[in-house]
């Protein structure tokens, strides 16, 4: 912060592993996150403060992932520092249209196209007990480190399984409000079989120019990541069990199975 962003980097580059410990994802201090992050750091209203209070998991769901509880105060903040993040980053990297990956994002979509009328959406579906999986491993070792309260791995589970639904059926209800031809739906699964012909697909389903410039780049990123190798997950008796009684709205509607 005092020396500027170089110094930063170059120690910041010592300090991070290579990758994510819990899917070997890579990490780096160049390559995007999540602006959830950035955000956390700019103000306190931010679901990601369960990381540290995991306690209050619903209640910052409730009020600042889906914003269902949130005061009109409260949203005015998060609107003009979002708004600041988004100026920061384009004058940061020189761009002209701002890219999230944000997966809190998905319960604020009413919020968005207020904000940004013609803003794109492209809403990735995945298996719903990959994704249970997934997640209680994630949490369960993530926030090891950072919490300051003590959580049972049952009401930890019971959350997941809790704030997945929520932001399913917030979803289901907003997107609605999304201009047609800004919204693109993808399985994980199709996108992961051939990404570059997924991509170009997204890139005229929204109207989005520039693909025939990006496209080397984008090949170029893919042909990189052909190594890379996924968790692979077992699913028991009673995980299968608590997807099926919990999650089968989107089992049925996506048409997965185990």
């Amino acid at each position: 912060m005092m020396w500027g962003q170089p110094f930063f980097k170059k120690n910041m580059s010592w300090l991070m592993p290579d990758k994510r410990p819990t899917d070997n994802m890579e990490l780096a201090v160049d390559l995007p996150q999540e602006e959830e992050f950035a955000l956390a750091n700019m103000m306190p209203y931010t679901y990601y403060n369960f990381w540290f209070l995991p306690k209050y998991q619903q209640e910052y769901a409730d009020k600042y992932l889906l914003f269902n509880d949130i005061s009109d105060e409260e949203l005015k903040v998060f609107e003009d520092i979002f708004t600041k993040l988004i100026k920061i980053s384009l004058w940061n990297t020189g761009g002209t249209q701002f890219l999230s990956k944000n997966p809190p994002h998905t319960g604020r979509v009413k919020e968005l196209v207020k904000m940004f009328p013609n803003a794109k959406f492209i809403y990735l579906m995945r298996n719903p007990y990959t994704v249970f999986e997934s997640t209680r491993n994630f949490f369960t070792n993530t926030i090891q480190p950072l919490k300051l309260e003590d959580i049972s791995p049952e009401v930890l589970e019971q959350n997941v399984l809790s704030v997945y639904a929520k932001l399913y059926h917030k979803y289901e209800a907003d997107k609605k409000f999304i201009p047609e031809g800004n919204l693109m739906e993808v399985k994980f699964e199709d996108f992961e079989a051939d990404a570059m012909a997924m991509t170009e697909h997204i890139y005229k389903s929204l109207s989005i120019p520039g693909f025939g410039a990006a496209a080397p780049a984008i090949s170029q990123y893919i042909g990189g990541k052909k190594g890379y190798k996924k968790n692979k997950y077992t699913y028991d008796d009673r995980t299968v069990r608590l997807v099926e009684e919990n999650w089968k709205f989107a089992l049925d509607q996506w048409g997965y199975s185990i």
